[in-house]
C-alpha cells in the first residue's frame, strides 16, 4: 500500500494536531481542517490504511488515533519544516552570546538556560573538552620538589592548571626557556595536535632543558586527557512534568536519575557528531530511560571540527519544526560567537 499525497496530507495533519493537543485525533477533527476536503468517511478509510500501515495506533476502541514513532520519523524526514525565527526571538539568541563575548565557559552555560526557556524542554550542553581547543599561552612554575605547576590558556578564553612531576628538580631559569619553547611551537594550535617530537625540532636549549621539554610534553598530555572529562549541562528538567506522557511517576523518575548521570548524557551527547542535526525518536534512542521521549541534538563546531552539541529531550510529541529551527539558529549563533574568539 503506497503513501499517497491524500495519505501523507492526513498523516502531517495529524502529526501537528497530536502535537498540539495530546488527545488521539479523530475523523471529525480531520473534516473540520480547511486544508483536507473530503468527506468523514472517507477520512475514516484512510486513517484504517494508515494504522494497518503502522503510522497511526488507536489506544482504545472509539478512541481517535495517535501517530507511532514511525509517523514521527516520516514527519521529520520528509514533512517537517524549518523556518526563520522571528527577529525578537533571534535578538535574544545573539544577546547571550554578546553578553558573555570573553567567556565561552559562560556562554555555553548561558546556552542551556536559553535553549529550555525558549523551547520549554529540557536542553542539554555538551562542553568542549580541553583537547578540542586552542591554545594561546602556557606557563610553567615550580613548586616543591619534581612538581610543576602548568598554565595553559586557550583562545576560548579558557584556564586549565595542571601539575606535573619530572623526574628531576628544575629552577626556575630552566623552566623559562623551556617555557619560551613551548610557546613558540603551542601558539595558536590545537590541543589534540599536540606532538611529542617538538624537542627534536629545538637546537637552542642546554642537553638538561632538551630532556625536560622531552618530559614535559607526553606528561602535559597524559595530564590533559585525565582532566578531560566531558561535562554537560542540563537545565528545565522538571519540564518534563508539564507532559502528561510523564505522569507515570516511575517513568518520570527514571528519565530524571538519566539525565543527572554526567556520563549517561555525554555518550549520548558525542554519540554523533558528524552530522549538523540529529533526530532519534523514542527506541532510536540506545538508553532505556530516553526510549519515551525524542532527543535533537545540533553539533557547534571550531574551523569545522566538532567540539560540542546542544541538544534538547522532551516526549516523542515535541514540536520538531520548531525545536529544530531553534537548535540551527542557535548552532550557527554558537559557531560565529567561538570563531570571534579565535580571532581575537
Amino acid at each position: 500500500m503506497a503513501l499517497d499525497e491524500r495519505k501523507l496530507k492526513i498523516l502531517d495533519t495529524i502529526v501537528k494536531e497530536y502535537i498540539q493537543t495530546a488527545e488521539p485525533v479523530g475523523s471529525r477533527t480531520l473534516s473540520k481542517n480547511a486544508g483536507i476536503n473530503i468527506s468523514a468517511a472517507t477520512i475514516r478509510n484512510e486513517m484504517a490504511d494508515l494504522e494497518e500501515m503502522g503510522y497511526l495506533y488507536q489506544p482504545h476502541t472509539s478512541a481517535g488515533r495517535v501517530p507511532s514513532e514511525k509517523a514521527y520519523r516520516l514527519y521529520v524526514d520528509q514533512l517537517m519544516q524549518i523556518f526563520e525565527l522571528d527577529q525578537l526571538l533571534e535578538d535574544e539568541i545573539k544577546s547571550v552570546y554578546m553578553n558573555y563575548m570573553n567567556e565561552l565557559t559562560k556562554a555555553i552555560e548561558q546556552t542551556a538556560a536559553l535553549l529550555s526557556r525558549i523551547t520549554n524542554y529540557t536542553s542539554l550542553v555538551l562542553a568542549p573538552g580541553a583537547r578540542s581547543l586552542n591554545c594561546k599561552y602556557v606557563k610553567l612554575m615550580p613548586l616543591e620538589e619534581e612538581n610543576i605547576l602548568m598554565v595553559l590558556i586557550t583562545k576560548e578564553k579558557i584556564v586549565k592548571n595542571f601539575v606535573i612531576t619530572l623526574s628531576a628538580p628544575a629552577d626556575e631559569a630552566q623552566l623559562e626557556k623551556v617555557n619560551n619553547v613551548l610557546n613558540i611551537c603551542l601558539k595558536d594550535s590545537s590541543l589534540a595536535d599536540l606532538s611529542d617530537q617538538l624537542a627534536d625540532k629545538i637546537d637552542a636549549l642546554s642537553h638538561e632543558e632538551g630532556v625536560m621539554l622531552q618530559e614535559v610534553i607526553p606528561l602535559f598530555k597524559k595530564a590533559l586527557l585525565e582532566s578531560d572529562k566531558e561535562v554537560v549541562y542540563a537545565e528545565g528538567m522538571d519540564k518534563i512534568f508539564n507532559f502528561p506522557e510523564f505522569a507515570d511517576i516511575d517513568k518520570a523518575k527514571r528519565l530524571i536519575e538519566a539525565l543527572n548521570k554526567q556520563n549517561v548524557l555525554a555518550n549520548l551527547l558525542s554519540d554523533d557528531t558528524s552530522s549538523d542535526m540529529n533526530i532519534r525518536i523514542g527506541e532510536e534512542n540506545q538508553v532505556e530511560a530516553f526510549k519515551d521521549c525524542s532527543l535533537i541534538t545540533a553539533t557547534y563546531k571550531i574551523n569545522g571540527r566538532p567540539i560540542g552539541t546542544v541538544g534538547v529531550v522532551g516526549p516523542t510529541r515535541m514540536n520538531y519544526d520548531y525545536v529544530v529551527s531553534v537548535l540551527d539558529f542557535l548552532r550557527e549563533e554558537l559557531n560565529a560567537h567561538i570563531s570571534r574568539l579565535l580571532n581575537e
